[in-house]
């Protein structure tokens, strides 16, 4: 618990390529939850909330696909950070890595959670101006913390330089557009990366 409070409090505690206790085992229950909700949970939901009003199926073979597809995508993520330590020549093992970057996804998580609630009740983003603009500030936001736990892992973890940030930043935005794609095909709404 604490791993997962100086992740949102106090990230540079978390942050960076020292050795800390639990923080694998964190990071994997944070992407875990974040997977299972949106791709299992999530529909579920839906289909509870919408099954007397439309003609709504669960299906299942999907809904497992695109949890397979979304842990992928994390794992293809964490690998292609993990080949530019290698190749920049930082020191970050793959289990490193692993769990530096799966703490990244309590914005992911966060996202989901306001993003299932507009689908269910989509009158609380149309009801006034000033819900509007809060849910959409939350959106932003989320986004913006995301690419803060991107920056500081390039920085904090990697330890890189403007030259080597600019690389993995360039591919990164190529890789993360194809990952992105790859889930909007498979069904995931929300994307995890």
């Amino acid at each position: 618990m604490n791993i997962l409070y100086q992740s949102i409090f106090a990230p540079l505690g978390v942050f960076n390529n020292n050795y800390v206790k639990y923080r694998f085992q964190t990071a994997m229950i944070i992407v875990l939850s974040t997977a299972v909700l949106e791709t299992i949970l999530a529909p579920i939901i839906y289909f509870c909330t919408y099954r007397n009003r439309y003609k709504i199926n669960l299906d299942i073979s999907s809904m497992f696909l695109r949890l397979v597809v979304v842990i992928i995508t994390w794992v293809v993520v964490c690998t292609v950070f993990w080949m530019f330590s290698k190749y920049f020549h930082k020191r970050i093992s793959f289990s490193q890595t692993v769990s530096i970057w799966g703490l990244s996804y309590i914005p992911n998580f966060l996202c989901i959670i306001l993003y299932n609630i507009l689908l269910i009740k989509p009158e609380i983003y149309n009801g006034s101006g000033f819900s509007t603009f809060i849910i959409s500030s939350l959106f932003i936001m989320f986004l913006i913390w995301k690419a803060i736990y991107y920056f500081m892992y390039m920085r904090s973890v990697l330890n890189t330089t403007l030259r080597e940030i600019t690389i993995i930043t360039v591919v990164s935005a190529l890789l993360f557009v194809s990952l992105i794609v790859i889930e909007f095909m498979v069904g995931v709404q929300v994307p995890v990366l």
